[in-house]
């Protein structure tokens, strides 16, 4: 018995730098692997050597394997990472575009300006809510957004120009024609509604 740990402790000595390669390190961590190889070392026939040819063989394949699916993750990950950021930056948001696939309000609309609100006042006085007698108009009124509601004041009540409204909310001559209409048109389909 003494006799074959020598011999294998032999083998190990002589082949030290080839043991302690990783792939072999990890073959050897295996109990059956190692059984093979100090089988093969004690007593080198053919058959012997030829299973632990067979079983380095079948673990150098999943050590393959495995790398080939780590390395798969790994960059999959990346790509996906990099597919994310780009969609992001892409994807910003856009707050003239319509919340609704019909177009209607506006995600801008919706933000309150805080600093035109004390000259607005000024110029709008009396509301155009205040002059409302029909009351389905008035209910089709409360229902369009403050910007919309003040576009209209500033129009029918203090009869400002598009060009003096957009002056007067910091804004483009454009944005108050496009917020117009789309107040019209909102007040249009509810008073529709109501009408049916």
């Amino acid at each position: 018995m003494d006799n074959d740990n020598q011999k294998i402790e032999e083998f190990f000595y002589k082949n030290n730098e080839r043991v302690n390669n990783p792939i072999i390190k990890s073959f050897l961590s295996d109990a059956k692997n190692l059984y093979l190889v100090q089988k093969a070392i004690l007593n080198p026939t053919d058959s012997n050597k030829k299973l632990v040819d067979e079983s380095f063989q079948a673990h150098y394949i999943n050590i393959r394997k495995i790398k080939y699916v780590s390395n798969l993750i790994h960059f999959f990950s990346l790509d996906f990472d990099k597919k994310r950021r780009r969609l992001q930056n892409r994807s910003l948001l856009i707050l003239d575009k319509g919340l609704s696939e019909e177009g209607g309000t506006t995600a801008k609309e919706l933000i309150e300006d805080e600093s035109n609100e004390k000259e607005l006042n000024n110029i709008v006085g009396d509301g155009l809510l205040d002059n409302i007698e029909d009351e389905q108009l008035l209910k089709s009124l409360q229902k369009l957004t403050v910007k919309q509601l003040q576009i209209l004041e500033l129009i029918y009540v203090k009869d400002l120009s598009t060009k003096e409204i957009a002056q007067t909310l910091q804004t483009t001559p454009q944005n108050i024609s496009n917020l117009h209409r789309k107040a019209l048109n909102k007040l249009n389909n509810t008073l529709r509604k109501k009408g049916d």
